[in-house]
């Protein structure tokens, strides 16, 4: 198979796999509701799920170690059965007062640990030399969410929430199959000396590439800050005097944006090292705070969500790129699962809880006051990760 139909066979898996993520993830609410469960179990059922999909990763990616034959492919494709076997099982509707929400809680947990997988697909042709368009392909995988979470709200108005499971299985088996056909990308020539080389626990890492932890924790509070932002949108655009309908086109716009710049982010990353390109992701990420603050009508809004493309759409690939490039091949895997706990994982957990807690309790202001802070320290500890990383590389 050339390159070509490879990475279209890549992006086809992005494409699907974001669509049943977001019946996993954003539809969460609708489903668990109709079952009869109340918010403080939705919370649970969401925050549970990240926390463990957060322990999930970093196993999953030292368990390669020990069993070559789970590499990131195979590993994909089971979990997608696991969760298509969960989602059966709810359908089921299987006794226990809160079945439901365990179920659901699991299927969610595993769906917030594939990305990471992906992106490792993904940097396993990168260091072969073949050029797939990891970019191009994540770009499109938002396209899809931003589409199929439109769609969700109407076919659930008319169809009903099981509609969400039968959906949800059908991707399910539609993602399963399509990577069955994604060649895995073994690089035999560097098995040799893969196997000579000692791979690092995960507990020596942090020694072993000093950039690491800075790396790490300014994920967290960039994501804290852009979770706050993206789930609590509705409550500043109804500050800026909007509704659920302006709500729609101001999500559309920062999926709209981040395509292009994902796209082109092979092209960009060959004029602008990616360490300095995480930087200026973290500028945009509190650039794009602060105008939040002065967000005081639906225009400005729209405005607002425009700066995606400077914030989350170019911190998505230069961040898997740089873990590609700052660590060792034998390494990455467990780095790449490290950036998708930290990110999504633990910076969206604590974005979500950190956020609800302040907007019941000072307003919205106070709570985009709280994510210019984040942003603005993401600054400082970006730039802390690059400068450590670049003085590594100089000395080394």
């Amino acid at each position: 198979m050339n390159i070509k139909k490879i990475t279209f066979t890549y992006i086809m898996i992005h494409v699907v796999f974001w669509c049943s993520y977001a019946i996993a993830w954003s539809y969460t609410a609708v489903y668990l509701k109709s079952c009869g469960y109340d918010n403080s179990v939705v919370g649970l059922v969401t925050g549970i799920g990240a926390v463990i999909s957060v322990i999930l990763q970093p196993v999953l990616a030292s368990a390669t170690i020990r069993f070559p034959w789970m590499n990131n492919k195979t590993k994909v494709i089971l979990l997608k059965i696991l969760s298509l076997i969960l989602a059966v099982a709810i359908m089921a509707k299987m006794p226990g007062i809160y079945t439901i929400a365990v179920l659901f809680t699991l299927i969610a947990a595993i769906d917030a640990s594939i990305p990471s997988m992906l992106s490792s697909m993904a940097m396993e042709y990168v260091n072969a030399g073949k050029d797939i368009n990891y970019g191009l392909a994540r770009g499109t995988g938002s396209i899809a969410y931003a589409l199929i979470s439109l769609f969700l709200g109407y076919a659930v108005e008319w169809l009903g929430t099981q509609f969400l499971m039968v959906l949800y299985i059908f991707l399910g088996m539609v993602t399963a199959g399509i990577t069955v056909f994604f060649p895995y990308e073994d690089q035999k020539k560097e098995k040799t000396k893969k196997d000579n080389q000692r791979r690092t626990g995960i507990s020596a890492l942090f020694g072993k590439y000093v950039f690491l932890p800075f790396f790490l924790t300014a994920s967290i509070v960039l994501f804290m800050g852009h979770n706050m932002v993206n789930v609590f949108l509705l409550n500043i655009i109804e500050r800026a005097g909007g509704n659920s309908t302006n709500l729609g086109l101001a999500l559309a716009i920062a999926a709209g944006v981040e395509l292009p710049v994902m796209m082109f982010f092979v092209k960009l990353e060959k004029r602008i090292k990616v360490e300095k390109l995480l930087v200026i992701s973290a500028v945009f990420f509190t650039v794009k705070s602060v105008f939040t603050l002065f967000a005081v009508n639906v225009g400005l809004v729209y405005l607002m969500q425009f700066l995606q493309f400077g914030a989350f759409a170019l911190f998505t690939p230069a961040s898997v790129y740089f873990i590609n490039k700052a660590m060792e091949q034998t390494d990455s895997g467990i780095g790449q699962a490290l950036l998708g706990s930290c990110s999504l994982g633990l910076g969206g957990t604590l974005g979500n809880v950190l956020g609800g807690f302040i907007l019941d309790g000072a307003g919205v202001d106070a709570m985009i006051w709280c994510t210019v802070i984040l942003s603005a320290v993401g600054i400082g500890l970006m730039g802390i990760s690059a400068r450590i990383y670049e003085k590594t590389i100089d000395f080394s």
